[in-house]
């Protein structure tokens, strides 16, 4: 069996280097909203791209593998 942080990294290995705002609370198993609530406390770093008059939030790989880590310390 494999240790958390060992499951932190076999689960974000297979992502993209920015994730959707989907993606990224997938991996965190929480919603899109908890995901935007993160972003908004500042305690998870995306990226706000605006893309024909809407704008898209992107997660990079290596902000949720902070934020998991940082979670996982904290347990």
């Amino acid at each position: 069996m494999s240790t958390f942080p060992d499951w932190i990294a076999e689960t974000i290995s297979g992502l993209p280097a920015l994730t959707t705002a989907a993606e990224a609370s997938a991996v965190l198993r929480t919603t899109p909203r908890n995901l935007r609530r993160h972003i908004a406390a500042g305690r998870i770093r995306a990226i706000r791209a605006e893309e024909s008059g809407s704008s898209r939030v992107l997660v990079p790989r290596a902000e949720l593998e902070r934020f998991l880590r940082a979670c996982a310390g904290a347990a």
